[in-house]
């Protein structure tokens, strides 16, 4: 497989934790991305303690071709990555989160699959008050992804990125009525990694404005528990912008040409919660790609959660 696809893989892994914490059925901002569901709450209730399962699944335009194997190259043609996290409120201003990424790749040639990099995150609430939040982020991504070699051609492949990176972010939201806007900007450092390769910061942007069909605002995650129960059920529409950036990778200390990227993507979805459970849904499409030298361009993309709040 060709570096440009591992680095897509690494990349892929890191933004997938993305778009999945911004996918909380509870929280839209407990860590950053797509906003797949957005309430305008970016912390839990002190002592609230939030599972969840997410599964997410992409498509890769031109991985359908067929390439010599000589060629060390096996391009992919869709990836379903899935993952498990954990949130905690540890105050109301301060919630504690962890998500760990699986990852199942499919080519033309063979499948593959492997554990990505963690993530772990604290986002603090800075500001709050009657229509208006601001809330700030700092965290690490653990390497606990693999590097093995491949069942589809005779390179390796690295779902790992092999070193511990910094990442922080800031986030905002405004709602009124039914109606809730949030933005946020996320940076994730990248040190050198396997071999001393540079596996590529990822700088991320989301806008997304969503609107309550029905059930009250904060009822999933409300610590009243009188107000939760008179809001059982509970759906979300939303439509929003989320763009994801890469810088160019560096292996044996030469910049391959051939990877880094800038995607701009119209995401739209829902969420569905009763009780203590949810379900948020996204589908993403591209709207806007530049990239570096040859690379094959991102396809649609549709994730889907399972939370349980406690």
């Amino acid at each position: 497989m060709s570096i440009k696809y591992t680095t897509a893989i690494v990349a892929m892994l890191f933004l997938f934790a993305q778009a999945a914490y911004g996918q909380c059925a509870c929280c839209a901002g407990a860590a950053s991305s797509s906003g797949a569901f957005n309430n305008g709450i970016f912390t839990l209730p002190q002592k609230q303690f939030v599972l969840e399962a997410y599964a997410d699944f992409r498509t890769i335009r031109g991985g359908d071709s067929t390439v010599p194997l000589g060629d060390n190259e096996a391009p992919l043609k869709n990836m379903l990555i899935t993952s498990l996290g954990v949130r905690y409120g540890l105050s109301d201003k301060i919630t504690l989160s962890a998500l760990l990424p699986y990852a199942f790749l499919y080519t033309n040639y063979g499948n593959d699959k492997g554990l990505g990099d963690a993530m772990v995150l604290g986002t603090f609430e800075v500001f709050s008050g009657s229509h208006t939040r601001l809330a700030l982020q700092g965290g690490i991504e653990l390497p606990t992804g693999v590097q093995k070699s491949s069942n589809f051609d005779n390179t390796t492949v690295v779902l790992g990125s092999g070193s511990y990176d910094p990442a922080g972010g800031i986030l905002a939201a405004y709602h009124r009525g039914k109606f809730a806007l949030q933005a946020n900007l996320f940076y994730k450092y990248t040190t050198k990694g396997i071999h001393g390769n540079y596996y590529s910061s990822v700088f991320t942007q989301n806008a997304v404005l969503s609107y309550r069909l029905t059930g009250a605002q904060t009822a999933f995650c409300s610590s009243d528990v009188k107000r939760t129960a008179k809001n059982d059920f509970g759906l979300t529409i939303f439509g929003g912008y989320y763009g994801e950036g890469l810088d160019k990778l560096v292996e044996d200390g030469i910049p391959d040409d051939n990877s880094g990227y800038y995607l701009g993507f119209f995401n739209v979805g829902g969420n569905v919660f009763y009780k203590n459970w949810g379900v948020p849904i996204t589908f993403s499409t591209p709207i806007f790609q530049h990239l570096n030298g040859e690379q094959n361009e991102a396809g649609l993309r549709l994730k889907i959660g399972i939370v349980r709040s406690f």
